[in-house]
């Protein structure tokens, strides 16, 4: 039996325990690239992993640069499988050796997709829910004060849920009322 075959028939087997019991398990595995003329990236070990997993990611890094040295890297988590996440979603995590992870990284890319921050000139952030808003370079921009009130406006929540959180309605819950349910039920 081939590695592959193993750990499909282990994940076939342990999967229903670990759901029924409500335990997660937490899998750390590599990738390669397919080969093609557009490579991706392919989880090893075959597809048991792909179908037990309710959620995949895969972590790319770039370094941080200021000059020529290091100061940390620009992780980005690649949702390439999630039953509560869109899959093909980007996350940007900076972590820099100074200071960890970053609460603020890849809040301000949202942001201005969303419209709630605007880039008036180069090298410039303002908030854009007022004209005479005060600019921002953007390392001024990792701050509370900037933060805050954007995050607690409903409109930015409301876009982040709509971009990045799947849909939780019930897929019957259109189509089929309780009255008909009891309806059904009354007739048998």
């Amino acid at each position: 039996m081939t590695r592959a075959k193993q750990m499909k028939s282990l994940f076939r087997m342990v999967t229903p325990h670990l759901t029924i019991l409500d335990i997660p398990a937490v899998v750390v595995n590599h990738t390669y690239k397919e080969i093609g003329l557009f490579p991706k990236d392919v989880v090893s070990g075959g597809t048991g992993v792909y179908y037990s997993a309710d959620n995949i990611f895969i972590i790319g890094r770039q370094q941080e640069k200021q000059g020529k040295d290091v100061v940390g890297y620009n992780f980005i988590i690649n949702v390439e499988k999630s039953r509560f996440v869109r899959e093909k979603s980007k996350i940007p995590i900076e972590v820099t050796w100074e200071g960890g992870i970053s609460k603020w990284s890849g809040l301000l890319d949202m942001a201005l997709e969303s419209g709630h921050v605007v880039k008036p000139s180069n090298g410039w952030y303002a908030k854009s829910d007022d004209p005479d808003a005060p600019k921002f370079r953007l390392k001024d921009t990792y701050t509370k004060d900037f933060w805050i009130p954007i995050l607690s406006e409903k409109s930015f929540i409301q876009w982040i849920e709509d971009r990045y959180l799947m849909s939780a309605d019930s897929i019957m819950q259109s189509e089929v009322s309780e009255e008909d349910i009891k309806d059904a039920y009354s007739e048998v």
